[in-house]
């Protein structure tokens, strides 16, 4: 079980669970707010904003994209084509996500008003809210850790000349090397390794845990195996963690993962969403 979290103190590492949460309707992100807000410092990783840019702003662009396809006109169709093509392609999750930014805009936008109004609205808003995502990370957090030097992270989201909004995050091979990912892992083999272990111990790790255990004992062996963007994407949670060991508390949604990063790294572990859950059933 984590350790309660003290009424004051001074350093808090805040995962992308969180930074998603906090663009998401009053309901989801008050909590979150709320949480953070007596941290005198709130850092990210930088790999955190390569997933931020997977996980919400992809969907961001996805639904700006289904706002300008022909024969949309209205939000329903928005939503109608997210249930039939999004969830024959994309996993739950992401379908999930897409219907989450789409509530959060909708409680934004007044009763009274039509429906082309609204679809326009709901355009300006995802794109927007893509373009602006650098503004919305800088006022989660006040300082930024940079181990593994991450070219993808520091790629800007551009608007092209069609309208369309780019958010692809392009490969990275060994053959190419752009990051310091390889030199960051073999200056912190040890905690690394020690989050390997950690998983082997545990009683019943989760999926993901174990796909993290398995891609840091292949880096053990060689760490250019993380200068592959797949792979070093498979054991994130662990970058992020080991990025910003030095903050008193880590703060994420994911429990079944950083229960254990927490435990390894001896961090006091904060998820302000379980507990809104709780009081939510309560």
């Amino acid at each position: 079980m984590p350790r309660a979290v003290p009424t004051t103190v001074g350093t808090v590492l805040v995962d992308t669970s969180l930074l998603v949460e906090l663009q998401k309707r009053n309901t989801s992100s008050q909590p979150v707010k709320d949480a953070l807000s007596g941290f005198r410092f709130r850092g990210i990783s930088s790999f955190s904003k390569l997933e931020f840019k997977r996980a919400w702003l992809k969907r961001l662009a996805y639904l700006h994209s289904l706002c300008r396809q022909p024969g949309v006109t209205r939000i329903a169709d928005v939503s109608e084509r997210l249930e039939k093509r999004l969830a024959h392609h994309l996993q739950r999750r992401a379908v999930q996500t897409c219907f989450q930014a789409l509530h959060a805009f909708l409680a934004l936008e007044p009763d009274r008003i039509s429906q082309t109004a609204q679809l326009a609205r709901a355009r300006q808003h995802f794109k927007h809210a893509v373009l602006a995502s650098s503004y919305a990370i800088r006022e989660a957090a006040t300082g930024e850790f940079r181990g593994t030097a991450c070219v993808r992270a520091e790629e800007p989201v551009r608007e092209l000349a069609d309208g369309s909004l780019d958010v692809v995050i392009r490969r990275c091979k060994p053959s190419e090397i752009r990051c310091a990912v390889h030199e960051f892992f073999e200056s912190h083999r040890g905690v690394f390794q020690g989050i390997a272990d950690g998983v082997d111990r545990a009683e019943s790790p989760s999926a993901e845990l174990c796909r993290i255990r398995d891609g840091l004992r292949k880096a053990a062996d060689n760490p250019v195996h993380l200068c592959d963007d797949k792979n070093c994407a498979s054991v994130g949670d662990a970058i992020i963690a080991v990025d910003g060991r030095d903050m008193d508390v880590f703060a994420a949604n994911n429990d079944s993962e950083w229960h254990l990063l927490g435990q390894v790294l001896g961090k006091t572990l904060l998820n302000p969403v379980s507990k809104r859950d709780k009081l939510d059933k309560g």
